[in-house]
């Protein structure tokens, strides 16, 4: 089976072979090419997170039977050399029984990790592992593992706003956080350059107990030269509802809790439209719908032609439709079940290149390089090889947010 790797700076490679995680995601799909943090063997890429509280500024962490450990107390904490904006990052820990510490992203939000073992979905608190530490973004479930055996992180942090799955549940669904927690860093080491919560490096806790990460890689999304956002994350000026009559009794979208949302629907809501066109790009998205209201019905339109189909999911290890989510809609199914579930926020990678369509939904390749013969809404009308259209996203059946859309525009084709 072909896949297709993308990455950033348009630069694009074939593979013949599919790589896939434990959990069955292609780890090679998305914007960005993975990069290893730790090499297993030395502390090479990392540096005291707090040098001028740190005694003699000494590094108090080394690499321990392959994993990075801190080998003494007190203030231990240490950081990557490099700074990230928009990223997945995959690490795996281990604590000691009663063990504490955290991963900081951008050094300034921290993830919490805490000897939670056994504790009961309802009792968990903000000071539990997965939490967003002290600012109320409890874990929605409890996958801590017994002290000394070895848990996962995956994570994808963009803007502000944090997915987090633990040991492959997900525990935390695209929260919102644009603040620092406790504990953070204030200024990037050796400098009195002040951190801001949308870029800085990668730090991990070392001052509470002895912890080990391993297996610590990190990728970028939607990061680099030509990325643009498709919604600025304050109002919607850059979108139009004119092509729709239905427009005319008001502008029935608004902002809502950092995403933007359809207010009228089920009751004479309508599809709005980016003002600006495009031709061949890789686009990125998250989404979540209302599955009591129209199932959860909507859509997010390639050039105003191909409709990739959002519908409350059917769970229970079935198999989606042509109308189903993540479907080219009444063409063709999703190659695979990969919608995150109902009410959960989901995040897209498309690629449209003429008229070959490749979508990734949560990291896993549903549809490969793929087209559809007419547009998705008249199959009498054969869309030309090549064109220039805006994006519509569909408001006038179910309730839909979307938030994070950016773009990179791809050369056009002759």
């Amino acid at each position: 089976m072909a896949r297709l790797s993308i990455f950033l700076f348009c630069i694009f490679c074939v593979s013949g072979t599919l790589v896939l995680a434990d959990d069955g995601r292609d780890i090679d799909a998305g914007f960005g090419e993975w990069k290893v943090l730790f090499d297993g063997k030395s502390t090479k890429g990392w540096q005291n997170a707090k040098p001028k509280r740190q005694a003699g500024g000494k590094n108090l962490w080394a690499a321990e039977d392959g994993a990075l450990a801190n080998i003494r107390g007190g203030v231990n904490d240490i950081c990557t050399v490099e700074e990230f904006t928009d990223y997945e990052l995959e690490i795996d820990y281990k604590i000691p029984p009663k063990g504490n510490s955290g991963v900081y992203l951008r050094g300034t939000c921290e993830v919490q990790i805490f000897d939670s073992f056994g504790k009961a979905d309802k009792d968990l608190s903000k000071a539990d592992s997965g939490a967003i530490y002290g600012v109320g973004y409890v874990a929605l479930k409890n996958a801590q593992k017994k002290p000394g055996e070895w848990n996962r992180y995956r994570i994808i942090h963009v803007g502000h706003r944090i997915t987090v799955w633990h040991n492959g549940v997900l525990i935390q669904d695209n929260v919102f956080q644009d603040k620092f927690t406790g504990g953070a860093m204030g200024v990037y080491p050796g400098t009195d350059r002040k951190l801001t919560p949308k870029k800085g490096p990668l730090m991990l806790q070392g001052d509470h107990g002895k912890v080990w990460y391993r297996n610590i890689r990190i990728r970028p999304l939607c990061t680099g030269e030509g990325w643009t956002s498709l919604w600025n994350g304050k109002d919607l000026s850059e979108f139009s509802a004119k092509k729709d009559r239905r427009a005319k009794k008001g502008l029935r979208w608004a902002v809502e809790d950092h995403s933007f949302t359809n207010t009228a629907a089920g009751g004479g809501g309508h599809d709005i439209w980016t003002k600006a066109a495009y031709g061949n790009f890789l686009a990125f998205y998250q989404y979540r719908s209302d599955p009591k209201i129209h199932g959860g019905n909507s859509g997010f339109y390639l050039r105003d032609q191909w409709e990739i189909q959002i519908h409350g999911p059917r769970g229970g290890g079935q198999k989606e439709g042509k109308h189903g989510d993540g479907a080219l809609y009444s063409y063709y199914p999703p190659a695979k079940l990969s919608n995150n579930g109902k009410n959960r926020w989901n995040t897209m990678c498309v690629k449209l290149v003429d008229n070959k369509i490749s979508v990734w939904q949560n990291g896993i390749l549903i549809h490969d390089n793929t087209s559809v013969p007419t547009r998705t809404d008249n199959h009498r009308v054969k869309p030309p090889v090549f064109s220039k259209a805006p994006f519509k996203l569909q408001g006038d059946h179910g309730k839909v947010w979307f938030t994070n859309m950016k773009i990179l525009p791809l050369p056009d084709s002759k």
